[in-house]
């Protein structure tokens, strides 16, 4: 069901023109309120209360989610049911978060490999070649666990352009070096460029792909016709999409980069969102919570785009994989029914870590005429941090900074006299905060994400597990490739097949 067949979306349309009225300068010195919109789910804090609902917005946003039938599709999902309809096939990824994969052949197979590398120290450098979920979600992961990075030094390489692996292969020797081509379809034609310009790198040295190639793929077949060596292949199920892929062989980078303990805790923290987002009601199940308040504030307050800020340099990618986690499963234009959408589906997806968003966008968010509602990530401790000087007095003001935007957004300060100093405030933004950056919480931060984008692809009443929106471009690119059907193209494309 569509969310504009919803039953309830027309009182929730009469609700947000009534919204209007309210202020989070009051509804945040509501303590009662504030306690209601505050959760703990596992070693996360999540403070939905600068967001602009009250009760009555919220009890009708539930009720929406229960017309939606929303935990029945979370539990469809859970069972193997074939929710990816276009594709006819289940959606597996939660699987790999479950502790029945540490006794299975494959989960063993990666186990020992991963171990093998590690301790033989045979590679001192790992590239990634990736790209999409193949490259962000490892990246991602990779990056904001640095400080539990005890084995070879990961690299990952996805863009086309030949500066992006000739930058990486200058920091490496052919000796000690060791490539993962991590491409689920093993056809996706920027990663199997650069996998051939690493070969060629290879074989200045006389080294053998064997000796320094592995795939992560659910394309064994076509893995092995490349060269790859059957026990250097990692499979893995076609229903893991990429987007929510890095908990399976696609996070090999971040297994040898962490050891295997480390990466067992990222499940973990993973599957104690998956327990709750799959048990738990909707009044206290926190990932459906902010699914609904991602519809509430795109569908009904009309607010296109969605920030994400983390105050946590290791998270620099965070945004971007959440970019690509929300726009690539809900950026659509059909429900599931191949009906055309009467309300829109996904918000624009964009952030960057403060500091640094404080002195770029930051002005927008307070003065532009749009808003913005954001999500503020909080490390309430640093992590990895080896330095002489106050370094805690950094931190301390780091997390101060975080909490002040978040303050000023929502309180403004109003300045009749100087319309260039007016701040209207009056803008949503939730808080999420844990202790420390470590392997678990990135779990946790993870699953919440897609637990997140999920729930508002089921209350949209879309596939949010295709990603059909990539292939059209692929097929054109082909044909110029292969200078097919020139004809169907505009006079400007000439200009380009020409200077190539």
């Amino acid at each position: 069901m569509q969310l504009s067949k919803n039953p309830y979306t027309h009182i929730l349309k009469l609700l947000a023109e009534s919204s209007k009225k309210l202020k989070l300068s009051n509804l945040l010195f509501d303590q009662e309120r504030s306690k209601r919109l505050e959760f703990k789910l596992g070693g996360l804090n999540i403070d939905l209360s600068g967001q602009l609902i009250d009760d009555d917005i919220l009890q009708n946003l539930i009720a929406l989610a229960n017309a939606a039938e929303v935990k029945k599709k979370i539990s469809e999902l859970d069972q193997g049911n074939p929710i990816n309809f276009s594709e006819k096939c289940k959606v597996s990824h939660l699987d790999l978060r479950k502790k029945a994969r540490f006794e299975q052949k494959s989960w063993k197979k990666i186990n020992t490999f991963v171990k093998d590398i590690r301790q033989s120290k045979k590679f001192k450098n790992i590239v990634n070649i990736g790209i999409g979920g193949s490259y962000l979600g490892p990246l991602t992961a990779y990056t904001a666990l640095k400080p539990y990075c005890d084995g070879p030094t990961v690299h990952f390489v996805s863009n086309l352009d030949p500066t992006s692996i000739s930058d990486v292969l200058s920091l490496c020797e052919q000796e000690t070096t060791l490539f993962i081509i991590n491409s689920k379809s093993f056809t996706t034609g920027e990663t199997l460029h650069n996998a051939e310009l690493a070969k060629s790198w290879l074989k200045k040295k006389n080294i053998l792909i064997k000796n320094s190639f592995v795939s992560v793929t659910s394309s064994k077949v076509k893995a092995l016709a490349w060269g790859i060596d059957e026990e250097n292949v990692f499979d893995f199920d076609v229903g893991v999409g990429g987007r929510y892929s890095v908990w399976s062989p696609v996070g090999l980078p971040v297994m040898l980069g962490i050891g295997m303990q480390n990466f067992k805790s990222f499940l973990a923290g993973a599957r104690v969102v998956d327990e709750h987002f799959l048990n738990t009601d909707i009044k206290e199940n926190v990932p459906l919570l902010m699914g609904l308040i991602r519809v509430w504030n795109r569908n009904f307050l009309e607010h296109s785009s969605h920030g994400i800020i983390p105050y946590d340099q290791r998270l620099s990618f965070f945004p971007s994989f959440i970019q690509q986690l929300e726009m690539e499963s809900n950026g659509k234009k059909v429900d599931v029914n191949g009906e055309n959408l009467t309300m829109p589906a996904s918000p624009v997806i964009w952030g960057e870590v403060g500091n640094n968003a404080q002195h770029s966008f930051f002005q927008f968010l307070h003065q532009g005429k749009e808003t913005v509602p954001i999500d503020v990530l909080i490390a309430l401790s640093p992590s990895g941090v080896s330095l002489d000087g106050d370094w805690e007095e950094s931190h301390k003001r780091l997390v101060i900074n975080a909490i002040a935007q978040v303050e000023a957004l929502a309180h403004g300060s109003l300045n009749s006299c100087e319309p260039h100093k007016d701040f209207q405030g009056n803008r949503p933004a939730t808080i999420i905060s844990w202790d420390a950056t470590d392997p678990f919480t990135v779990g946790s931060l993870i699953a919440l994400y897609e637990s997140i984008t999920i729930s508002s692809g089921f209350l949209w009443g879309i596939n949010s597990f295709d990603q059909w929106g990539v292939e059209l471009g692929k097929k054109l690119e082909r044909q110029l490739l292969k200078r097919e059907n020139l004809e169907q193209f505009s006079p400007r494309v000439a200009k380009f097949l020409n200077s190539k």
